[in-house]
C-alpha cells in the first residue's frame, strides 16, 4: 500500500479527494503557468525522479518513510510525519485515512444523508 484515495464531502457540501499514505517521488514538484515556467516544471519533474532512485533506496535502508495526508483541493492543511519502518508507514497511512473517512461524510453515508435518512 502506497496511497489510499479517500473521497469524502464535508460540512460545507462540497466533495473533497484526499491522498493519504507514503511518500513516494522525493519532491512533488509544482505546476506554474507560462512558458519558461513549464519547462522549468519538466526539469522538476526530470530532477524529482532521478532523485527518486536515489531516495527510494535510502528509505528502504534507513527504515524512515514519510507519510503524508493531504486535499488535492488545498482546502486543508496537509500533514506529514516521518515514522521508522515501511509497516509503521502503512498503518499511520490507514489511521489518517479512517480519522478523514471519520471527519466528513463519505460514500454512501453522504447519498443517505442528502436524502434525509441519516
Amino acid at each position: 500500500m502506497v496511497f489510499v484515495r479517500v473521497v469524502a464531502r464535508g460540512v460545507s457540501g462540497e466533495w473533497d479527494v484526499w491522498r493519504v499514505g507514503r511518500r513516494r517521488l522525493a519532491w512533488r514538484p509544482v505546476f506554474v503557468t507560462g512558458l519558461v515556467p513549464i519547462v522549468f516544471w519538466l526539469l522538476n519533474w526530470m530532477a524529482a525522479l532521478l532523485a527518486t532512485v536515489v531516495v527510494w533506496p535510502w528509505r528502504v535502508v534507513s527504515g524512515r518513510w514519510l507519510v503524508v495526508a493531504y486535499s488535492t483541493t488545498g482546502n486543508h492543511p496537509h500533514r506529514w510525519v516521518r515514522v521508522r519502518s515501511r509497516a509503521a508507514a502503512d498503518a499511520l497511512a490507514l489511521e489518517w485515512a479512517s480519522e478523514v473517512k471519520d471527519r466528513y461524510v463519505c460514500g454512501l453515508a453522504a447519498r443517505a444523508a442528502q436524502q434525509g435518512r441519516l
